[in-house]
């Protein structure tokens, strides 16, 4: 109560100094001219206001706690009054108006000179002196546009002024600019996902004024906002854009919210499940899922073999994901981009935030490098106490292993000048997995970059980006009862590339880019060594493999008219396998093996033993319908010239590269899709049908037996198969509102086939046969709700159809030996994949001034218990018995067959 006294009692007399002002303007002439002389050291400001008051006769008007507790040491001489209290009081929380002939009236800036949504919106901003109203017909006011919650800038927020239309943008720092004419009138500033402020002002000359948004959740009153919804008519064909405001929406699984398990619940992405590195896009393979950070690829994207992925999601600015339609000036992979901004650091203060939970601990520190400078800095970690939840597996070697992982992240964004900003990106992460003491796995990522904007004139800009990555993996095999057969196995890949790119604007509806790329890999396939002195194991490694990668593009964005939209996209592609090599050359008329080697042919280091090339054209096309609806249709082209190479279907981190050379072409993708986006209801919920078709060469299968690790010459073992994939995507999302959330549903086949001439070389006697990751029907919802101002639940439930499997049909006894005769490739499925996680959050306090701000998440990953199949095998089982002969059995695995809790406390200050 007595906050609420203060507070009208402070509002009573700003109201009653502004009338006085407003009723005065007439009289207030001469005493700005006065003149002032003499020295003033180490006085206060209110000191300094009373010895003006007594030697010139100037009366101030102010409360003693309004005026801030600074210092003065300045000499003056002839210096009129105005000027003077323009020195001392800029950027000071107070303001000052002079009254009729001898007084100065002193009052706060509303807000410490900054506005935010949510306080009185009737009050009435004064931009400028009141002397100087009717002096000018138009000004220009600057500022900064803020997350309240965060005191982080917000990139892309609009201020509008709504009667004339006149509105502008924030740049990444947060800063706008905007020329209005001078008079009373309303502005609107907005930000997707935050509450609309409105403020008045009365805008007499140039000035400063900077705002605050809150997002929807810490609105006072229950209200729906539906202005934020983006319009169907900007809607990307196949494209899935996370920014602030999607990444608070986001699921928590296990503790956190991830970024990339809450992409495989939209349509389209999938997993084939627990204990699986990676996603699968459109039918595709995971190796196919290009994941860059700050422009530079992750190799592998997950922690604790895919339970948790490697991005720390505090230090995510925004995630733009394309599963078609891809730009050209992007390559590399044939399914999916998934191109993550990191935060650049607040320009404001340094912040801390992070969050301790059960499971997985992190902690985020960014801010300035010094004050009111613009450049920053980001760093940040993560790090697992993951080994209890190993222990909730119903696999005995599981329930007896260990495995944590941390990992490490830090940028640092400097701003050159107007013109030119630098940001510096590093991430280190490393896993360890000891598997019932006997194999112990440890691999991790080093990813660093560096981009360069520049803004050459108002409608060019320049974009260089450099970026490293490297990733290892090792395995120590021990055997406690034969230590002669323990050994290391190690493989890897590194890459570096330059890319550059150039922007040109004509106008706000023509967009063009232009720019090269040059990419490089190293792959180190295999090295095995003995682990200890006892170890009867020989020293043996695998050449590395080196290529080179050179790529132009250019694009063309522009409206062809006011409800039609074009994009035209070529990128060239020529890719060069270096040596050294030994290559072996084949009888032409035999398949692949070493009984059809000819001879073999030697390249020096650096020399192309092959090159490929093609063109990748891009193509789409939208039309705006009436009522906020339009249709697309795109068409790409892309050549994957990385392979990953496994013989699973749930990709693991022990799975190696293999790049394309003189035997194995790289893989085409031509996709096709065609969609109807929709917004109803006002826009508070968003629909979209899409529909696709890819065809794809040269895909990797593996002939029955085939031995991959160690194998200096894998064309022995792998076969060159077509396919293609299609598919049904159907999505609706509400997006704001007490309830919020989407469900997503995909209907999809990813078909593939051998025509080989050699019988050795063919699957499924030339008949097409289902891949190991299709999966047609795929079921994803979430759902959020808002109990209370603080209390919220959050839940997703997914639903698919089984992975395909090959499994015996036929079996007999001979020779005292069980002999099993199996079914055609993925002729048989394992039983549905369904799991419910759950979660609910005590929301941090909702003072906006509050410094430290924490959150209680107590989330059940699994929520009923699931036994979901990840692998079928077989073994001998001694409750069966034939012929006094003990058959095998098939047999199910499940990794989480039981609710796995956790509680985390989530921080800021």
């Amino acid at each position: 109560m007595k906050e609420l006294i203060v507070s009208f009692y402070h509002r009573l007399m700003q109201s009653f100094f502004f009338l006085l002002i407003m009723s005065s303007m007439g009289y207030a002439q001469n005493i700005q001219e006065k003149i002032i002389n003499g020295k003033f050291q180490q006085i206060s400001l209110e000191q300094f206001f009373k010895t003006i008051e007594k030697e010139y006769g100037v009366l101030f008007y102010y409360q003693p706690e309004w005026i801030p507790n600074i210092v003065i040491n300045q000499d003056f001489k002839q210096k009129p009054l105005i000027q003077v209290l323009n020195l001392l009081l800029d950027r000071q929380p107070i303001a000052y108006q002079f009254f009729q002939n001898n007084s100065v009236v002193l009052y706060p800036k509303s807000g410490d000179g900054r506005l935010v949504a949510g306080t009185d919106e009737s009050q009435v901003v004064v931009i400028g002196e009141l002397l100087n109203e009717g002096r000018y017909t138009s000004a220009v006011i600057k500022g900064k546009i803020l997350d309240g919650k965060i005191n982080r800038p917000l990139a892309g927020a609009t201020v509008l002024q709504p009667q004339t239309g006149n509105g502008t943008t924030t740049n990444r720092f947060g800063d706008y600019e905007l020329e209005l004419p001078t008079g009373s009138q309303t502005l609107q500033v907005s930000f997707i996902g935050f509450e609309v402020l409105n403020q008045k002002i009365k805008l007499i000359e140039t000035g400063n004024i900077d705002f605050e948004l809150f997002d929807e959740t810490h609105m006072l009153d229950e209200v729906t906002i539906s202005g934020g919804a983006a319009k169907a008519s900007k809607a990307q064909m196949s494209m899935i854009k996370l920014n602030s405001k999607a990444l608070k929406e986001l699921p928590i699984m296990l503790g956190e919210k991830d970024i990339i398990r809450s992409v495989i619940m939209m349509p389209g992405v999938q997993s084939v499940g627990e204990m699986s590195s990676g996603f699968n896009v459109r039918g595709g393979n995971t190796d196919q899922n290009l994941v860059l950070m700050d422009g530079a690829p992750a190799f592998n994207t997950s922690h604790l073999f895919g339970f948790f992925s490697i991005i720390n999601p505090d230090a995510v600015q925004d995630v733009t994901f394309f599963k078609g339609g891809i730009p050209a000036s992007y390559g590399e992979r044939v399914s999916s981009i998934m191109d993550i901004k990191l935060k650049d650091g607040n320009t404001e203060n340094i912040g801390i935030n992070g969050g301790i939970g059960t499971i997985t601990s992190r902690l985020t520190i960014d801010g300035p490098f010094a004050k009111k400078k613009k450049s920053t800095f980001l760093i940040g970690g993560r790090s697992t106490y993951s080994d209890w939840m190993l222990k909730q597996s119903r696999n005995i070697q599981l329930m007896n292993s260990v495995a944590h992982f941390y990992d490490l992240n830090g940028s640092v964004n400097l701003v050159l000048d107007n013109k030119n900003t630098v940001k510096l990106m590093g991430y280190y992460s490393k896993d360890v997995f000891n598997l019932n003491s006997n194999s112990l796995f440890t691999y991790g990522n080093i990813i660093s970059s560096m981009n360069w904007k520049s803004n050459i004139s108002r409608n060019l800009i320049s974009n260089l980006n450099l970026a490293f990555s490297k990733y290892d993996f090792q395995l120590d095999q021990k055997d406690a009862n034969l230590r002669e057969d323990d050994y290391r196995l190690k493989t890897g890949i590194e890459y570096g590339s330059m890319k550059i790119i150039l922007s040109w604007f004509p106008n706000d509806k023509h967009r063009v880019n232009g720019g090269i790329q040059t990419i490089g890999n190293i792959i180190f396939p295999g090295e095995i060594l003995p682990l200890n002195k006892p170890s009867n194991i020989a020293t043996e490694k695998v050449a590395r493999e080196q290529s080179v990668e050179l790529a132009p593009f250019i694009d063309d964005d522009f409206d062809l008219s006011a409800s039609t939209s074009v994009y035209l996209g070529l990128r060239y592609s020529r890719y060069m396998y270096l040596g050294p090599t030994t290559v072996l050359n084949y009888k032409p008329d035999q398949t692949f093996s070493q009984g059809s080697v000819i001879d073999s042919t030697v390249y020096k280091s650096g020399e192309v033993a092959h090159i490929y090339q093609g063109l990748e054209p891009r193509f789409s096309i939208k039309f705006n319908l009436r009522n906020n609806g339009s249709v697309r249709f795109g068409y790409q082209r892309i050549h994957q010239y990385l392979n990953q190479v496994s013989n699973t279907s749930v990709i693991s981190p022990a799975d190696f590269w293999k790049s394309s050379d003189v035997h194995v072409p790289p893989l085409i993708s031509d996709h096709f899709s065609v969609g109807l986006f929709k917004t109803l209801h006002k826009g508070l919920f968003e629909t979209s049908v899409e529909i696709y078709f890819k065809r794809l060469q040269n895909l990797m299968e593996y002939k029955n037996g085939a031995v991959l690790v160690m194998n200096r010459h894998i064309e022995n073992d792998i076969i060159n198969a077509n396919g293609y994939s299609y598919g049904l995507e159907l999505f609706l999302k509400k997006i704001s509102g007490k309830l919020n959330g989407w469900i997503s549903y995909t209907y999809s086949r990813t078909m593939r086939k051998t025509d080989n001439r050699f019988p050795e070389d063919v699957i499924n006697s030339r008949n097409y046969y289902p891949s190991v990751y299709d999966k047609p029907h795929d079921l994803s919802t979430v759902l959020n709700y808002q109990f209370s101002r603080r209390w919220r639940f959050s839940g997703n439930f997914v639903l698919s159809s089984g992975r395909p499997v090959t499994l015996a049909e036929q079996k007999y006894m001979y020779l005292d030996r069980q002999v099993v005769y199996y079914s055609d490739r993925n002729k048989y499925r394992m039983p549905p994949y369904h799991r419910m996680d759950v979660s609910i959050t005590y929301d941090e306090n909702l003072r906006k001034k509050r410094s430290w701000k924490g959150s209680w998440t107590f989330s059940v990953y699994n929520l009923y218990g699931r036994e979901n199949a990840y692998s079928v095998f077989y073994r001998k089982d001694p409750s069966v018995q034939l012929a006094d002969k003990i058959p095998n059995s098939m047999y199910q695995l499940s990794i989480i067959g039981v609710p796995v809790p956790t509680l985390t406390y989530n921080f800021r200050f």
